[in-house]
């Protein structure tokens, strides 16, 4: 198939928006492409190292801003293998994610096949570059430098963040937790938003497991992998309606 660029659409004078919150922890959001089609990104500041939580489409390289704004080492981890969580991934040199997303990651041919079911010219609003053809989109394989599993650390020096291994939407699927600050980082396995295609999830029992895993522990703020974030209070409210979706 020949494609062309899209005449409509201008170039983004700016790809992402950087946002500060709570507990020193930055949100990386790609401006020009719907949230239903890409992944948020957080960066965890340490006082030794950076992490940085899923990696955006990787359209517009995301490792030399964050590596910029981090000013020390970055780890990148996918919880994932999404090209909305893992895009990016394949710009940082220290990678890391779970032992049964590496695959899919070093070879992410049946990811390519799929992406255009989201990435396509209603959720891309602006182009990257004069002559960008959203069709053309590959996800870059990588190797991963670091695979991990449930109960693995990431330490950053004055802070420690704990991965969960919460299957359910992917077999290898992760979530990080910061019982210090009540900190969960969630990707695609929560978030407040409807998300149309990705839904309903591979494993629903797995999924719902999951959830209610998370649920038990102190949350404060959930850091999702689509629309923003959301408190405990809401964190309930959405594990409990989608698992009585699932049950009924």
């Amino acid at each position: 198939m020949t494609t062309y660029p899209d005449p409509t659409k201008s170039v983004a004078e700016v790809w992402y928006a950087v946002e500060p919150y709570e507990d020193g922890i930055l949100r990386f959001r790609e401006l020009n492409i719907d949230s239903y089609a890409v992944g948020d990104m957080w960066l965890v500041r340490g006082s030794e190292r950076d992490l940085v939580v899923d990696t955006g489409s990787g359209i517009v390289t995301p490792a030399p801003l964050i590596e910029a704004v981090a000013g020390k080492p970055v780890t990148a981890v996918t919880l994932n293998a999404s090209y909305d969580h893992a895009g990016g991934w394949h710009s940082f040199s220290d990678r890391t994610c779970h032992t049964l997303d590496a695959a899919d990651l070093e070879h992410p041919d049946a990811e390519n096949a799929a992406v255009n079911d989201y990435l396509n010219d209603e959720t891309l609003w602006s182009l990257p570059w004069t002559g960008y053809q959203v069709l053309d989109y590959t996800m870059t394989a990588a190797t991963p430098t670091r695979l991990i599993d449930d109960g693995d650390w990431f330490d950053l020096g004055d802070r420690h963040l704990e991965a969960l291994h919460v299957p359910g939407r992917s077999s290898g699927g992760l979530a990080i937790w910061e019982a210090a600050t009540g900190s969960l980082f969630t990707s695609d396995m929560l978030y407040d938003g409807d998300h149309g295609l990705a839904w309903p999830p591979d494993d629903p029992a797995s999924y719902c497991a999951s959830l209610r895993r998370m649920r038990q522990l102190p949350v404060k703020r959930v850091y999702a992998g689509h629309y923003g974030t959301m408190d405990r209070q809401r964190m309930i409210e959405v594990i409990d309606e989608q698992c009585a979706d699932l049950e009924q």
